[in-house]
């Protein structure tokens, strides 16, 4: 399991785009929401992303 605030890298189809974990699902399977760098939340299983060294998450601003 993961806490709220745990930055990530994604694996899977969004291989690359760091991101954090805003919360965890209620749902019996370990799913969480997250929030990527491109703007993009999406739920997904911990077999999608990696947990980061602990490191403040920076949010890239492309503004």
């Amino acid at each position: 399991m993961f806490k709220q605030g745990t930055s990530i890298e994604m694996t899977m189809s969004y291989k690359g785009i760091k991101g954090v974990i805003i919360e965890r699902t209620d749902s019996h399977f370990e799913l969480y929401i997250l929030k990527l760098d491109s703007g993009l939340n999406l739920i997904a299983g911990p077999t999608a992303f990696i947990p980061l060294e602990k490191q403040a998450h920076k949010q890239s601003t492309h503004e």
